[in-house]
């Protein structure tokens, strides 16, 4: 078990990156805001939702620091169809997305396509975390089946 001055510290560091990213967020939207290119515009976005994305994992992160385990049977219950719908629509879309990179040899086109596809990777990802581990606070913890369906 992780020492209870530790997991303070954790929470403050973990605090402090919210804040930037927060920071980060407001900087890119004054930088939106100023860019006349589309195209310009468009990526600093994707930036910036990142940015938030990144803000809610450490907002995750904080409650699993608050909690012993803070997704259980009845949360798994309330969401379980909605999670295997979205998990196979990831997995679908990533195989799309896959096959658009595949149309074009234009760098800028391929990277753009890439990052989509590795974020759709990561969605499918976190899902199957979702569905098939334990989120325990406790390092010592090990990641059990927290998605064992029952009935």
């Amino acid at each position: 078990m992780v020492k209870e001055e530790s997991i303070d510290q954790l929470k403050k560091k973990v605090d402090q990156l919210i804040r930037i990213e927060e920071q980060v967020i407001d900087l890119t939207e004054k930088t939106i805001n100023q860019a006349e290119n589309p195209t310009v515009k468009y990526l600093l976005r994707a930036i910036q939702h990142d940015s938030r994305k990144h803000a809610d994992l450490g907002r995750a992160a904080l409650e699993i620091l608050e909690y012993k385990k803070i997704v259980g049977t009845k949360e798994r219950n309330e969401v379980w169809d909605l999670l295997e719908k979205h998990s196979d629509m990831e997995r679908k879309h990533r195989e799309f997305v896959a096959e658009i990179k595949s149309l074009t040899k234009t760098p800028a086109l391929q990277y753009i396509f890439k990052q989509i596809w590795e974020d759709e990777k990561k969605h499918h990802a976190i899902l199957e975390t979702l569905m098939n581990k334990g989120f325990e606070k406790d390092a010592g913890a090990p990641w059990q089946g927290l998605w064992l369906r029952e009935g």
